[in-house]
C-alpha cells in the first residue's frame, strides 16, 4: 500500500512539474514577443508613450507554415491601440519578421507573405461577442470570402491569395460585419470603441 502511495504522489510531484514548466516556456515567449514589440513601436511609432504596457492576446499560426500573428493592445495618451506583429519561429524562438500595424480600430486588415505566397490577413477583437461574421472583398480583383467563427475574443484570419497575386491587388479590402443575427452592422459597431 504504501509504495502505491509513493508511487502515486510521485506522478502528481511529476505532473505539477511538467506544468510549472509549461507555464513558465509559455509567460517567456510572451514576454519576449511583447519586450520586441514594445520595442519596434517605441522606434517607430510617431507619439507614441515609452511607457506602454504591450499584451499578447493571441498569438496564431499560418496553417501549415513555421509563421505567426501575435495581436496585442496597449495603450497611449488615453487611446486604447489594437495591433498586429509577424513571427518566425526558428531553432525554437520566434523571430520579428520586418511588419507591424496598430490602430485604434477593433478590426484590421493587412497582407502578410509567407513563402512566396501573398496572404489577406483579417484579425480583430469581439470581447463582447458583437460580431458575428465578416465579409470580405478585394475591389481591385474578384475575389470575395467570409470569416465565419470570430466567436473568440481576438481573432485572426488567414486567406491565401491566388498565385500569381501582387500586394497593391489586395488593397483596398472592402470589410462587412454582421452580428450574431446576421444583421449588418455599421463600421463603428463593429469597429469603434463602444
Amino acid at each position: 500500500m504504501l509504495k502505491h502511495v509513493a508511487s502515486f504522489l510521485a506522478g502528481v510531484l511529476l505532473l505539477m512539474f511538467s506544468a510549472g514548466n509549461t507555464a513558465v516556456a509559455q509567460t517567456s515567449y510572451t514576454e519576449v514577443l511583447e519586450k520586441r514589440i514594445k520595442e519596434e513601436i517605441i522606434q517607430y511609432g510617431d507619439g507614441i508613450d515609452s511607457s506602454i504596457q504591450v499584451k499578447v492576446v493571441k498569438l496564431q499560426k499560418v496553417p501549415k507554415k513555421n509563421y505567426y500573428t501575435a495581436l496585442f493592445t496597449f495603450k497611449s495618451n488615453s487611446l486604447d491601440y489594437l495591433g498586429e506583429a509577424s513571427f518566425i519561429k526558428k531553432n525554437g524562438e520566434y523571430q520579428h519578421v520586418d511588419g507591424y500595424g496598430f490602430g485604434v480600430d477593433k478590426v484590421g486588415h493587412t497582407t502578410i507573405t509567407v513563402d512566396n505566397q501573398l496572404y489577406n490577413v483579417i484579425y480583430g477583437e469581439n470581447t463582447e461577442k458583437q460580431i458575428g461574421s465578416i465579409d470580405a472583398e478585394l475591389i481591385n480583383k474578384p475575389i470575395k470570402y467570409s470569416l465565419t467563427s470570430v466567436d473568440s475574443p481576438y481573432f485572426v484570419h488567414f486567406q491565401a491569395l491566388p498565385l500569381p497575386f501582387k500586394m497593391k491587388d489586395a488593397y483596398p479590402t472592402k470589410l462587412t460585419c454582421y452580428d450574431q443575427k446576421y444583421h449588418q452592422m455599421t463600421w463603428d459597431e463593429c469597429a469603434r470603441e463602444s
